[in-house]
């Protein structure tokens, strides 16, 4: 359950509820919608697949993501968001700074959140 409180990970959530809230109230966060939420998109993602695996796969606090877990989500988002999406729908657009923030976010996810539980003993 530690790996649900990362603060990085609550701060990311936090961003994309208030980029969902603006949105319902008609009040667009330009910068905020357009890139601050690509940026925390992948550590956001890889850290609820972090914790699904921690809980139900390999079912150990000490489990990390591996560097190839993490280019491979990271090419995955990039792909469907900034490739197959825009082909399929008018409401999305590819944009390769997206991109770079994915990378950016894979990045940073796995050198600052994709950390083992230790536990504190007392």
């Amino acid at each position: 359950m530690k790996t649900l409180l990362n603060p990085w990970f609550i701060l990311g959530c936090l961003i994309w509820l208030l980029v969902f809230a603006a949105r319902i109230f008609r009040h667009p966060l330009p910068y905020v919608n357009g890139y601050i939420t690509d940026a925390f998109a992948v550590p956001v993602i890889a850290n609820i697949a972090l914790w699904l695996q921690r809980m139900f796969i390999i079912k150990s606090n000490y489990y990390v993501l591996s560097p190839m877990q993490v280019a491979f989500l990271v090419l995955y988002i990039s792909l469907l968001f900034e490739g197959l999406l825009p082909m399929i729908s008018k409401i999305y657009t590819a944009d390769w700074i997206d991109v770079l923030l994915y990378v950016f976010g894979g990045i940073f996810f796995y050198v600052l959140m994709n950390k083992p539980v230790l536990e504190v003993r007392d």
